[in-house]
């Protein structure tokens, strides 16, 4: 496959690339408001200590916060499950950020085009860095293509969770009303 034109990303595409980043975004910001909250400090000096971690660091550092402070567990639990969707899609949203597009099947459906180069159908790791790695990776082009659908729902997706977890934060009283 080609790496395809750039006129294959619509305007309908871009749009949904920045609902997902500005959704990332949004998640991001509330995790500092979690930690300023918890930790006692202004949002501002947050901020700015955590502005060079991406999203899956400020999140570890959320954490480790967390645990050393007097949050009740059920808490913290249920703040790791708001987590894991925008976790799920961090892949992507890296995609999104650091690579440009192409297209791909089916048709209206997109992809970076880090995957033009070498075979697409099965993808062998140089080293198995991980317990219980797996010694091939089938399929990989079809976890990376999305439809305007998919980039759609994905959007709508982390739009909601961001909505119900923040709701949930401000209830618990780990962020207050006023820094939304």
């Amino acid at each position: 496959m080609s790496q395809g034109k750039p006129d294959h990303i619509t305007d309908q595409h871009l749009i949904h690339f920045g609902t997902i980043v500005q959704c990332f975004a949004r998640h991001e910001v509330l995790i500092q408001e979690i930690m300023a909250a918890v930790s006692g400090a202004d949002v501002t000096s947050i901020r700015l200590l955590t502005s060079g971690l991406d999203f899956t660091e400020k999140q570890d550092a959320l954490f480790n916060l967390l645990r050393h402070r007097a949050v009740p567990l059920d808490r913290i639990e249920q703040i790791r499950t708001y987590l894991q969707m925008p976790r799920t899609y961090t892949a992507l949203r890296n995609d999104i950020t650091h690579s440009t597009w192409a297209e791909g099947r089916p048709q209206n459906a997109v992809r970076p085009i880090w995957l033009t180069h070498g075979p697409l159908t099965a993808l062998k790791p140089v080293h198995d860095i991980g317990k219980g790695g797996k010694e091939f990776i089938e399929d990989y082009e079809d976890q990376v293509t999305y439809t305007l659908d998919d980039l759609q729902e994905i959007g709508g997706n982390l739009a909601r969770n961001y909505a119900e977890f923040r709701a949930y934060v401000t209830k618990v009283g780990l962020t207050s009303a006023a820094a939304a």
